[in-house]
């Protein structure tokens, strides 16, 4: 017995296991670019339209129940909602009809550029009119915490589109929205989409994701895991069911799609949408590196623009006053992935736009980012 027990596992062992090499890239069908692809999805009508309608318009009958929920100031409730289905329109639909005349702000957290910074610039200056800087995002919490608490007749909504989404999952960025939610004023209506994240947030949960296979830790801290039992106290959810089964058009618009030739569309979308976030001597700044790009287009050995002639280019333009306020304005620009940097091998920085040629001279015929 025991050597056919050997001579099976040596048998199973020798084996080869083979993988096929037919993957979707190897299709042979033409590319469609993104405009038509878009027509020739808006052509087909979707089934059980009607039927969609009427389950969207029962999730409407909530809005006054969220309201007031949220409102309980005593109790401190947040809504999120979950569901298969975009909720984007759901949201748009609760602002427009409840939030007119209150002050909120409407993040959408699937945008591959969004930061925690962007979302406190917006409470700060355009809700809180406050036009100072701050040293870091915890000081800005402090500073929304503090105007609120001295004016509690002021409330703010925070609307958050895919809480959940890649660029908000970072434990600092759901920390600080979690010292916001808390706030007795501060409303936070938020979405998930996450297939996993109502699984990933039970109390006393082993994970199994693949760095605790071995460990098996139950207060697992790996990315998976987005609120621990201290950032749920702090939000406070109430969960509302809402399955719309609508497309998540918006949400996936900035995914890379094997149905779509690739173009420059997508960059300049992204590109035109964070350069009007910031700041006009940041837009300058930005405009300068990628001129000093364009200029050398035609250079095979360019590997960027080194940091000393670029503070130098920057200073001479008025647009910096020392090489620390560069530096503040190029981890900006890191964090909204417009930039990227590379030491060479002599030891030099040097700075390049991650972008083609083709699509940063669009950007700058089409925007005035002065």
């Amino acid at each position: 017995m025991c050597d056919l027990v050997e001579e099976y596992f040596e048998a199973h062992s020798n084996s080869k296991v083979l993988t096929s090499d037919r993957t979707l890239q190897k299709l042979h069908t033409p590319q469609l670019d993104r405009e038509t692809l878009l027509r020739l999805l808006s052509e087909n009508t979707p089934r059980y339209a009607e039927e969609i309608h009427q389950l969207n318009a029962k999730h409407e009958k909530n809005f006054d129940q969220w309201m007031m929920q949220m409102q309980l100031s005593v109790m401190g409730f947040n809504i999120v909602i979950y569901g298969l289905g975009s909720k984007k329109i759901l949201l748009q639909k609760f602002c427009s009809s409840l939030l007119s005349d209150c002050d909120h702000v409407v993040v959408n957290g699937f945008f591959p550029s969004i930061t925690l910074k962007a979302i406190l610039n917006s409470i700060t200056a355009d809700v809180l009119q406050h036009e100072g800087s701050f040293r870091n995002p915890g000081d800005q919490v402090d500073f929304i915490a503090n105007t609120l608490r001295e004016d509690p007749s002021n409330h703010v909504f925070l609307i958050v589109n895919n809480i959940d989404g890649p660029m908000l999952r970072g434990d600092r960025t759901q920390h600080a929205l979690g010292q916001l939610a808390a706030l007795p004023n501060m409303h936070l209506l938020a979405s998930i989409d996450h297939i996993n994240a109502p699984l990933k947030l039970r109390k006393n949960v082993t994970c199994n994701c693949y760095k605790c296979q071995n460990c098996k830790n139950v207060s697992c801290n790996c990315e998976e895991i987005i609120w621990d039992q201290a950032k749920m106290s702090m939000f406070n959810w109430l969960w509302y069911e809402t399955t719309t089964y609508l497309p998540y058009a918006e949400e996936t618009s900035y995914e890379n799609s094997l149905l779509v030739r690739q173009t420059g569309a997508l960059a300049l979308s992204s590109l035109t949408h964070v350069l009007r976030s910031l700041t006009p001597n940041a837009r300058g700044i930005f405009r300068l590196l990628a001129e000093f790009q364009l200029e050398n287009k035609d250079n095979p050995a360019y590997t960027g623009l080194s940091f000393q002639d670029f503070y130098q280019r920057c200073r001479e333009s008025f647009l910096v006053n020392s090489d620390i306020t560069l530096r503040t304005q190029l981890t900006e620009f890191r964090d909204h992935k417009l930039i990227r940097t590379k030491k060479g091998t002599d030891g030099v920085e040097y700075l390049l736009i991650p972008v083609d040629n083709g699509t940063l001279t669009d950007f700058l015929e089409k925007n005035d980012v002065e």
